[in-house]
C-alpha cells in the first residue's frame, strides 16, 4: 500500500475468542520510511454478532508508544446505551444506537450487507470523538489488477460528508473482498491500498 507517500504493509486478521471475534489490522512502514520512527500502528476491534449485525465491544488504535493526539479507545456499553473512551486527547462519552460500527468493523458490516444483496445503504460509524454516517454508493464495475491477477470488482464511493473521498473496489466472487481502497483529496490520490494476498483467493 501507499500511505501518505510512503510504502507500507497492512496485515488484517480475524480470530474467535469464545462467542466474540477479534479483528486486527497492523500497519508497518517499509524501506526508508521506517526511519521516520512511525509505527507500527495496531488497530483492533472486539465484537459479537447479534441477529446478523456486528456489535462492537471494544475498539483501539495506536502505536507501541502512547500518542494522545492519535490514540483512540472506545468501550461500547450496549446495556446502558453509551460509549466511553479516549480520542483527540480527551475523554469521550457518546450515546449508542443499534447498528453503530467502529472504524474497523464498518467494512466487514458493509461486506455482509453486500453479500445479502443490498447496494446503497448507510450506517453510523463511531470515530472516537464523533459518530458519522457512512453511505455506500455504487459506482461501476471495473477490472482491478491485484495479487498478480486481474479480477472484476464493483467500485463503491463511501460518502462520509468529507473532503477526503473514500473509494472501495469489492470482488463479489469472493464474498466482496476489498481488492483496492483509495483516498482522494483535492482531486489527488492521497493513499492507495492494494490487496497482495488473502486466504479467500485461490
Amino acid at each position: 500500500m501507499n500511505y501518505s507517500g510512503f510504502k507500507a504493509v497492512r496485515t488484517i486478521s480475524l480470530e474467535t475468542d469464545g462467542n466474540e471475534y477479534i479483528l486486527r489490522a497492523v500497519l508497518e512502514l517499509k524501506g526508508i520510511a521506517r526511519l521516520t520512527g512511525y509505527g507500527p500502528v495496531v488497530e483492533e476491534s472486539r465484537f459479537t454478532v447479534v441477529d446478523g449485525v456486528i456489535q462492537p465491544l471494544l475498539y483501539v488504535i495506536g502505536e507501541q508508544k502512547e500518542n494522545p493526539k492519535r490514540d483512540i479507545r472506545i468501550e461500547f456499553d450496549w446495556a446502558r446505551g453509551i460509549s466511553r473512551g479516549f480520542a483527540k486527547g480527551e475523554e469521550q462519552n457518546l450515546p449508542l444506537e443499534k447498528g453503530i460500527q467502529d472504524p474497523l468493523t464498518f467494512e466487514l458490516m458493509g461486506r455482509l450487507k453486500l453479500t445479502d444483496g443490498e447496494r446503497k445503504f448507510t450506517m453510523n460509524v463511531h470515530e472516537g470523538h464523533r459518530i458519522r454516517q457512512y453511505t455506500f454508493v455504487p459506482q461501476r464495475e471495473e477490472m482491478v489488477n491485484v495479487a498478480s491477477r486481474a479480477d472484476d470488482a464493483e467500485k463503491f464511493f463511501i460518502d462520509r460528508n468529507s473532503s477526503r473521498e473514500l473509494y472501495y473496489w469489492f470482488n463479489p466472487e469472493y464474498l466482496y473482498l476489498p481488492l483496492m481502497i483509495q483516498q482522494v483529496h483535492g482531486q489527488k490520490i492521497s493513499g492507495t491500498v492494494s490487496l497482495t494476498s488473502s486466504s479467500l483467493l485461490h
